[in-house]
Parts: structure tokens; sequence; C-alpha cells
């Protein structure tokens, strides 16, 4: 495991304890202050029944026993607990049955004076001693007291607490006098939970860090392969199904060492296509000495080819440290003020120079006289390269077409070179950019295989673009388009 590894675990695994730990104490807070409210229930239900009883009781002064009699009538229509009152021959004031064993049980609290609050007997007016209880459950009655009441069998009867007494299950077998109160349940010991929450944070924590922590270990062994020349890495498939921010990642470092592969490639093979053009013309060169040492009566014709030879290498070597500029991104100069016609008329009469003694026809046609900023040195370079091509591969006797036109709205160049040459394949019209290029065909004696390439790049070095596509008629027809931006008055 890695050191990105722990930081992830200890940071998640800190994160849910803090939040574990911060929870927890607010559950036991408010769990606290609910054991606190209800910490002495049975203070509150001694105020409760010792308000009614007592209530009741007072009655007596002051209303006599149909005070009584009205004040527990009413506490029947209420969800207060129910009072009864039965004097000395058994029989209740309101005319509610009780069963013998509630009544036995009722007087027999009352002379022990087991709960003076709830069971009192009460001096009437009318010579009758009352006794006043309520039927409290924790006093004994839960099983005994089934009460109905007269003209209303279905009306229930309720506790203190509100909670119908009907329905209290009745209590386990024994003396009721010691049924009490259910004893309270104590919570379960903290430390189990405590104790789990910890493993299940250390779990998920080692889990997510697993997670995050994988894919960047396995970038890290993709990078250190790269730096060790192992060019064909690729980690897309360690990343499974993952669709993030690491998933694009790892797509990112494919792309990448993709294409180092191809740029790799490509310079190998560039450099293996300028040993085998170097070579041609050195092991001529050579051989011409060999004959000069040989027939020195031939040493002027073969002075001449070793000049040809030694100005093809020079070219070529041109050709290479141009192109080695525009591949890094080396400007060969400043940008500078030119009228387009100008340069085009002179690149004209340059390659219509070159074609004549060949019997090919130049003939260009357009009206661009309008001045833009640009790369002369480039924009000469690439235009040149591509009529001079063109005037390679044409046919005896053929024509060399040149159109160009300018957009003023969009200062867009458009530039159209046709010839009547043989074309190219379709599968090599892109690779005809390529340096060294070969397309089935003859290698001219004055190419370099070079000037497409730097055209393309030069081309593209101003922002724009350069195709080539084979004429109906037939011949090759490149394209170069090329915007140039606005000049403002200030710049000028």
């Amino acid at each position: 495991m890695g050191r990105l590894f722990w930081k992830f675990f200890f940071a998640f695994w800190l994160a849910l304890l803090t939040a574990g730990i911060g929870v927890g104490t607010a559950v036991w807070l408010r769990h606290s202050a609910q054991q606190n409210l209800s910490a002495k229930p049975a203070d509150v239900v001694d105020v409760r029944r010792a308000s009614l009883v007592k209530l009741a009781a007072s009655t007596l002064p002051h209303g006599g026993v149909k005070g009584l009699h009205d004040f527990i009538q009413t506490l029947q229509s209420t969800r207060f607990p129910p009072i009864y009152a039965v004097d000395d021959t058994d029989r209740e004031l309101l005319g509610r049955p009780l069963a013998t064993e509630v009544l036995q049980q009722a007087r027999a609290l009352q002379r022990k004076n087991a709960y003076p609050d709830a069971i009192q007997m009460i001096a009437a007016d009318d010579g009758q001693h009352y006794l006043l209880f309520v039927p409290l459950p924790e006093h004994g009655f839960g099983g005994l007291f089934r009460p109905s009441f007269p003209g209303n069998p279905g009306l229930p009867a309720f506790g203190f607490d509100g909670s119908m007494l009907g329905d209290r299950p009745p209590p386990p077998s024994g003396n009721p006098e010691d049924h009490g109160p259910r004893p309270h349940r104590e919570p379960p010991a903290p430390i189990l939970p405590i104790v789990s929450g910890c493993l299940a944070s250390l779990l998920f924590s080692g889990l997510l860090a697993w997670y995050f922590a994988k894919p960047i270990r396995s970038l890290r062994d993709a990078l250190s392969a790269v730096a060790q020349g192992r060019l064909n890495t690729r980690i897309g498939n360690a990343m499974g199904r993952r669709s993030d921010e690491l998933a694009d990642l790892g797509r990112d470092f494919d792309h990448m060492a993709q294409q180092i592969c191809s740029l790799i490639s490509a310079q190998q093979h560039l450099l293996h296509d300028v040993s085998h053009e170097l070579r041609s013309p050195l092991a001529r060169i050579q051989a011409a000495i060999g004959l000069a040492q040989q027939q020195p009566e031939k040493l002027p014709t073969t002075l001449e080819r070793i000049e040809r030879e030694s100005q093809r290498i020079s070219d070529l070597v041109g050709e290479l440290l141009m192109l080695s500029k525009l591949e890094a991104g080396v400007a060969p100069g400043k940008l500078d003020a030119i009228n387009l016609d100008d340069l085009l008329a002179d690149i004209v009469a340059d390659v219509r120079f070159e074609a004549e003694p060949k019997r090919i026809a130049l003939r260009y046609l357009g009206d661009v006289d309008v001045e833009v900023e640009c790369q002369s040195e480039l924009l000469h370079r690439a235009i040149e390269n591509v009529l001079r091509n063109a005037v390679q591969h044409c046919q005896a006797d053929g024509t060399v077409f040149v159109a160009a036109d300018f957009d003023s709205a969009n200062r867009h160049l458009r530039i159209r070179v046709d010839d009547d040459g043989p074309g190219v394949p379709d599968q090599d019209l892109t690779a005809i950019f390529q340096p060294f290029f070969r397309s089935g065909q003859a290698q001219k004696p004055h190419s370099t295989g070079l000037g497409l390439t730097i055209a393309h790049r030069a081309v593209e070095a101003h922002g724009g673009s350069i195709s080539a596509g084979n004429r109906l008629q037939g011949g090759l027809s490149v394209l170069i388009e090329i915007p140039f931006p606005i000049r403002h008055a200030n710049e000028r």
C-alpha cells in the first residue's frame, strides 16, 4: 500500500468517525433529555390521582352527595381515570356494577392505607361513608377490572394516562398487591455500538481508499513503464467500468502514449528515410570519384556529376532544417505585410521558368490584390513547393492551372493547383503530405520528397489547411485555404 492509500484511508476514516461521534452525541443528548422528562413517572401519576381523589372529596362539604354524584358522572365523558364511590352497603354511587374482587381489593388497600392518594374513605352528609378510589393497574386492578356502564355497555374505561383499561394486558399470576409498575428497561451498554461503528468506518474507509488509490497506482506504474521505453503500455482496461475523472485520466494517458508512440515512430521512420536519401547521392559521389581516378579524361563530366549530387544533398539538408523548424514550432521570420497578388505573380514566374524546358504550360488566374500580414517566407515556400510538385508530376506538353481568390469579408485566401499528371491512388491522398512518401511511382530526380510535407506544415502554421484530390479528367488537384486576421488601423 502506498502513501496515497493511507492518506485517503485516514481522511475518510476521521471524517466518518467525526460524523459518527457528532450524530451519536446528539442522539445521546436527546435520549438523556427524554429520560429526564420521564425520570419519575410515579410522581406524575401521584399528582394526577391525588388531584382527582382530593377534588372528588372536596365536593362533599359544598355539594353533598349530589355534588359528588354529579362530579363523578361528569368525569365519565372525559379521558380522566374513572373514580368510584362505594357506600357502606357496597353500592356504587352511580349504580355502576363492580366485581366483588375489585371491591375487596380496594377495601383491603384502604385498610392498609397503602395508597392514600388514590384510595380514601370519606364521610358524607347522609350518614354514609364512601370509599373513593381510582382503579389503577399498578395497584393490582389490571387483571380484575373490566367495567361496563349501565345504558352504555360499549363505553370503555380509561386509565390515568388516557389509555383504555380494557386494553391493558392482565398481570401475571401472583398476589395482586405485589403488582407494581413495570420496571424500566435499561438501554444497552454504549461500548457495543461504539465498537460496531468504529469497525464499520474502518472497513468503509479502507474500501473507499482502495477504490481511489488503485487507479492512481496503475497510472504511476504505467508512467514508469513508458519512462523505461515500453511505449505500448495502456491502462484503459485496468480502469474497468469506471466513468469518473480517474477513468478520464486513464484514457488521456492512453491517448498521450499513443501520440508519443506515433511521434517516435514517425521520427524513426524519418531518420530511416533521411539516411536512405543521403546514402544514394553519397554513393554516387563516391562512384564518381572512383571513376575520375580510373578515367582522368572524364574528369569534367565526373565533376559535374559530383556537383549535381552535392547540390542535391544541400537541398535535402535545407529542406530538413526547414521541416525541423516547422515541427518544433519555431517561426523562421516575423510577420510581414505583403501583397498576395505580387507574391503569387513572383512564384508563378519562377515556376514557369522551370516548366518551359519541360514543355509544360503554367496558367494563372486570380485577382488577389490585397495586403495581408503573414510569414512571407513560409507562405512563399508552401505555394512554391505545391507548384513545383505539380510541374514535376505533370506530363510533357501538359498544363498546370493555378486559380486564386480572396474573400474580403472573411479575409480568406483560397488557392487551387491542378495538373495533368497521373494522379494519386485515393488511399494515398493524405499520405502524400508525409515525409519521403512513395506512392508506387518512380521518384523524380530533382525531388527531395519533402516539398508537400513542408507545404503542409507551413500552411498549418498560418492556421490554414491543405488537401489533395484526383480530378475526373486525370491529374491531381491541391487546395490551399488560409485565413488571415483582420488588420486594425491602430496596428498599421
